[in-house]
């Protein structure tokens, strides 16, 4: 299961961007994961859950996922399209694009704080 290694990096990052006074009052962390990641987020959540139960560090950080979209934009006339049923065609010109744009990533969106 590889989302347990990506929560540790999540968290590694985090430890190494606060100090530990500020990770005490770290009461979320917002990711964002796109469909195309090859990323689970019902699985992200439990590895989070797993790693770090009551008693531990970050046992009082809530842990929010949201799943982004899959969009291209197409090379022949600009337009951003959402991919639906991983058609990647251009909704304005019907040209297919390989030009992802979205989707792909796994990122920290945000880190909430009870100051």
């Amino acid at each position: 299961m590889h989302e347990t290694s990506i929560v540790n990096s999540i968290i590694n990052t985090l430890e190494q961007e606060f100090e530990p006074k500020k990770i005490d009052q770290m009461i979320g962390i917002y990711i964002k994961v796109g469909k195309l990641s090859n990323i689970e987020p019902r699985l992200l959540h439990n590895a989070f859950t797993a790693n770090y139960p009551c008693g531990s560090k970050f046992h009082h950080v809530k842990l929010h996922i949201e799943s982004t979209e899959i969009k291209i934009q197409c090379e022949s006339c600009n337009h951003i399209t959402q991919i639906e049923n991983y058609n990647f065609r251009c909704e304005k010109c019907e040209e297919p694009s390989k030009n992802l744009i979205q989707g792909e990533e796994m990122l920290i969106h945000k880190v909430e704080f009870d100051d």
